[in-house]
């Protein structure tokens, strides 16, 4: 897959290849075709594709992406059919007209490796472009046994496609096998990245295949921007229609405002929130464009499931009580896209009915070497309320009681503490100090801070442990400035320093009036490390460090502010026991690689907490008030 960004400057200078993506191809086995492929890319002398083109990618990679032209130009030659390049979007034709020819023995042993198991367009790709210059398109390929798990999932849908989408084509793995699958369909690819969308126009078991005499039975190639497409081109297609693909996985912090901006209007009333990464975008922008007789299915990141910004991209689900739901989860520790420490899932929507239908949850087990089998694990009636979250422990909830979980002897851990993430600064590098630096400035231009929870020895943060972290080098000071401050010489240096490292121009920073004025919170009693794999951290914040967006803080609703310490030590003990442990592992988010769990600030704030220990820590007139059961 690939994102769908406007065309935009990238930085043209060659980066040295860091230990991240040295590592990623080191640990990949490449085809001796695949390998031979990039050689001869490499070695091509030729003109760089324009900058934007390919976003992520630097001038080395844009050499050979342009030099791969040459190579999609000979396979379509190759292919048992004749190719016309007229209907081709412009830029894609101008890619493959203008590229070298690569020898015929190349071309024939790529050729070959099409019949296997892998994709060696998608490998020649991945080879070519850098695991971590891929992220900024979100490209990560569909494995073929995934590809394999989904297609009966589709073929039994009530309602034959005329017309397919495949949103964010990639190389074409969805396009080629809707080809095959319905040979009668209108199938769309449609990716703004423009090599991989001619790789899948030439491909030969694109072009070469399952010719049909009907004409609805072509591939239209769209070299656009599929949020924006849906909006224009899909609402002219007769149905029945099918979104099937795998949207691009580009995190929220690679999306300026702007495309935010865009992906938000597409997706309409399911807009999910600002830190949605663009897969979500995908799948609200694609639910809310599906007419009665439409369905969908594509394959996900996970997250999206317990996400507070995909809270109304679960309540139109829940919902559309007539139409089939599946959630298909693989395997948290299945690192089903190499380079991205995500799980995956499927989600199939189908037609609408007459009658209601429940929510399916389907556990998926295998691997990537010997395939995958479903087994369906619940079955679900969509009444009430939309739960908290579509996690299996949420959703066998719902499945027992018919609404989410509130039972009498627990309370939403948000009513006790207040919970927020910490300070989003923009650059670390900058605001957050070592102790020198921090002497070094005026008295009060710094507070305490701390941004990571493993460099701290013990479960509780006190003066003489923020000590040891500056004796030890940590950056632990956050600048705490304002334009008054900023008069002072040794500040005024400072920011003029920060500006001339462009600080000022960074996203957070330039949406700041003044830039270097960092947002205040109040500081938390509590700190809460959000990942882990056994159990989460928890630290008593005696010294009251502010955090930074890494870290939550909890602010106990302390009923008697001379209790206050025996209550912050009384709720953190509970927290870092077992049963404090077990409720923080409900609530997380299951889906990082690694068996690594997160949690959300909202499915922090839902997390249960049993009334006795609620209302020691807060007191009964808080209790009372709060309108909680008797203990």
């Amino acid at each position: 897959m690939s994102t769908q960004f406007p065309k935009g400057a990238e930085p043209a200078r060659d980066k040295p290849t860091s230990a991240a993506e040295h590592g990623e191809r080191n640990v990949r086995v490449w085809p001796a075709s695949v390998s031979a492929v990039a050689r001869w890319c490499r070695a091509a002398k030729v003109k760089a594709i324009p900058q934007g083109e390919v976003a992520g990618a630097n001038e080395r990679e844009r050499v050979q992406l342009a030099a791969l032209g040459g190579v999609a130009a000979a396979l379509a030659r190759r292919s048992n059919n004749a190719v016309d390049f007229r209907p081709f979007p412009k830029d894609v034709r101008d890619w493959l007209e203008c590229a070298k020819t690569p020898p015929d023995e190349l071309v024939e042993a790529l050729y070959a490796e099409l019949k296997s198991d892998v994709d060696p367009l998608a490998l020649v790709y991945e080879r070519i472009v850098s695991g971590p210059r891929r992220r900024r398109l979100g490209t990560f390929f569909t494995p073929r046994p995934v590809l394999d798990y989904m297609k009966p999932l589709v073929k039994g849908l009530p309602e034959r496609p005329r017309v397919i989408a495949d949103p964010g084509a990639g190389v074409g793995a969805f396009t080629v096998a809707s080809r095959k699958w319905w040979p009668d369909a209108e199938v769309h690819a449609v990716d703004v990245n423009l090599v991989t969308l001619g790789l899948l126009a030439t491909r030969p078991d694109t072009v070469g295949s399952n010719r049909s005499k009907s004409a609805r039975g072509r591939l239209c190639v769209r070299h656009e921007d599929f949020l924006e497409w849906l909006m224009t081109t899909w609402p002219r297609l007769a149905g029945p229609r099918l979104v099937l693909g795998n949207p691009p996985y580009t995190r929220h912090q690679a999306m300026s405002a702007a495309e935010k901006i865009a992906a938000q209007a597409a997706a309409g009333a399911l807009s999910p929130g600002a830190r949605s990464g663009l897969s979500t975008y995908f799948l609200a922008a694609s639910l809310a464009s599906l007419e009665a007789s439409d369905s969908l299915c594509l394959l996900l990141p996970a997250n999206w499931l317990e996400a507070d910004y995909a809270r109304s991209v679960r309540q139109h689900i829940w919902k559309s009580v007539k139409r089939r739901v599946d959630l298909h989860l693989f395997p948290n520790e299945l690192n089903v896209f190499p380079g991205a420490q995500v799980a995956a899932m499927v989600l199939v929507v189908g037609p609408e009915r007459s009658r209601r239908r429940r929510l399916r949850l389907v556990r998926v087990a295998g691997d990537l070497e010997h395939g995958f089998v479903g087994t369906t694990t619940a079955e679900i009636d969509r009444v009430g309320t939309t739960p908290v979250s579509f996690t299996p422990e949420k959703l066998f909830a719902a499945r027992q009681t018919g609404a989410p979980t509130a039972t009498r002897s627990t309370v939403p851990l948000g009513e006790v503490a207040v919970v927020r993430r910490g300070v989003a600064t923009g650059s670390n590098a900058f605001f957050l100090r070592t102790r020198a630096e921090a002497d070094a400035l005026p008295v009060g231009s710094c507070v305490p801070a701390i941004s990571r929870l493993r460099t701290l020895e013990g479960d509780l943060l006190d003066k003489d442990a923020h000590d040891k972290l500056g004796i030890n080098g940590a950056r632990c000071w956050l600048l705490n400035l304002d334009e008054r401050k900023a008069k002072k010489v040794k500040v005024q240096r400072l920011i003029e320093a920060g500006e001339a490292a462009e600080v000022h121009l960074r996203y957070l920073c330039k949406t700041r009036t003044p830039w270097y004025a960092v947002e205040r919170i109040p500081a938390p009693d509590i700190l809460i490390g959000p990942m882990g794999k056994e159990s989460f951290r928890v630290v008593i914040n005696e010294i009251g460090a502010i955090p930074t967006n890494t870290l939550y803080g909890l602010r106990l609703r302390h009923g008697n502010k001379s209790s206050a310490p025996a209550a912050i030590r009384a709720f953190a003990r509970w927290l870092a026991q077992p049963e404090g442990q077990e409720a923080l592992r409900i609530g997380a988010r299951k889906h990082h690689g690694d068996g690594l769990v997160k949690l959300e600030p909202g499915a922090l704030a839902q997390v249960r907490v049993p009334v006795h220990i609620a209302t020691a820590i807060v007191g009964d007139t808080f209790r009372r008030t709060a309108g909680w059961p008797s203990n």
